[in-house]
């Protein structure tokens, strides 16, 4: 191979080298990205849950010296509490589908043992914004006209 090949070749590699590494670097951005949503809704689910059932017992203590009975509140306050317990559940599922991720990264293998994991994340995800929802609703038609 003369050096006008020799200088092609290694211009191609070097192309080559610099497309691998964008590619790895959009890759990582991307997974970071993720990550950083899924934190973020579970953070907002909690806040959201836990928000509703503060502002509900804050409303339902202004009873307190009243002779206005309060409404009965207890079905949305389980709700939100239930929907606090999912979050903090999905965001249990969802360290493990990442530390599952980890694991067969380290060990070069990808057995797609985190699927369960992240199934259950997702469910638990869905199922605290369905509750809060739901609590919502149910709170607002027993709040007195």
């Amino acid at each position: 191979m003369d050096e006008p090949e020799k200088k092609a070749m290694s211009t191609d590699d070097s192309l080559r080298l610099e497309d691998q590494k964008y590619r790895l670097s959009k890759r990582l951005e991307t997974y970071r990205s993720l990550v950083t949503h899924s934190a973020e809704g579970f953070k907002f689910l909690s806040l959201a849950n836990g928000g509703a059932a503060v502002a509900l017992l804050t409303y339902l203590g202004h009873f307190g010296n009243r002779t206005v009975k309060a409404p009965d509140m207890s079905c949305p306050m389980l709700l939100f509490l239930a929907g606090l317990v999912c979050a903090g559940a999905g965001w249990f599922s969802a360290y493990f589908t990442q530390l599952r991720l980890f694991q067969t990264e380290e060990a070069g293998s990808n057995d797609g043992r985190h699927s369960g994991w992240l199934s259950c994340a997702a469910v638990a995800y869905v199922l605290s914004l369905a509750l809060f929802a739901v609590g919502c609703y149910l709170a607002v038609l027993r709040f007195p006209v």
